[in-house]
């Protein structure tokens, strides 16, 4: 299933016993898949094309355990439910994760450019690491 990922992917999970969430694959890296999370916000597991052309992101971009969460199926209940055809990445000026240590830290896009940057600078990224269903639960319930 892995395999089959791509970006354009639309896919749900459920937020809690009564909601799901709902978004969409931006890019294949080496560690996951970057995805952006929607705004729209359902009591059932269906979102339409105009609603997803009208969603907007609810937190930054981050980097999906794909394995765990679409192919394991080990935790949570998250499942490809369409493709948007021709999908083109938009809005990614300014998206980066960030691995390393002092003096060695670098920035990388969703292309996975790296860019080497401080520390101080590195602390304010996210970190390139593969986040699974606890972690993204936790910070989109913090935010609604």
């Amino acid at each position: 299933m892995l395999r089959f990922i791509k970006a354009g992917d639309i896919f749900c999970f459920k937020l809690d016993e009564q909601r799901y969430c709902f978004g969409r694959i931006i890019i294949k890296i080496f560690i996951g898949h970057v995805a952006e999370l929607f705004d729209n916000i359902s009591n059932s597991p269906d979102i339409s094309e105009a609603e997803i052309k009208q969603a907007r992101r609810l937190i930054e971009p981050v980097i999906l355990d794909s394995y765990s969460l679409f192919d394991r199926k080990s935790e949570g209940e998250w499942r490809i439910i369409g493709h948007q055809q021709n999908y083109v990445p938009t809005d990614m000026n300014g998206v980066y994760f960030t691995y390393g240590e002092e003096p060695w830290c670098k920035k990388m896009d969703i292309w996975e450019n790296e860019i080497p940057i401080s520390g101080k600078e590195a602390e304010s990224l996210p970190r390139v690491a593969p986040l699974g269903d606890y972690n993204i639960r936790k910070e989109l319930l913090k935010d609604i």
